[in-house]
């Protein structure tokens, strides 16, 4: 399934963390920080004088976000969708 965000949303699929350390299991809680990556981006940002602002986030880059209550989600053959605004990425991974 192709995704086309429209404006400044981004599609990331989430890339799974290893929580183990040695023996010790580290849970995720609810507002933990994820590792993603960038399937598409929209077009970019309106601002307010109407101009185009086009998005630093490319297709494929790597990047950490917080999961919280506003980011929507979809799930689709076993693989979770998020839906975010650029402003929601905390960094992008090089």
């Amino acid at each position: 399934m192709n995704f086309f965000p429209l404006y400044d949303k981004i599609v990331v699929t989430k890339i799974e963390i290893n929580n183990k350390i040695g023996e010790l299991y580290i849970p995720n809680n609810e507002n933990s920080i994820l590792k993603g990556k960038v399937i598409n981006i929209g077009n970019g940002k309106i601002l307010e004088n109407g101009k185009l602002f086009p998005l630093t986030v490319k297709i494929n880059d790597i990047i950490l976000f917080k999961d919280n209550y506003n980011i929507d989600k979809y799930k689709f053959n076993n693989t979770e969708y998020f839906f975010l605004k650029e402003s929601e990425i905390i960094s992008i991974i090089k």
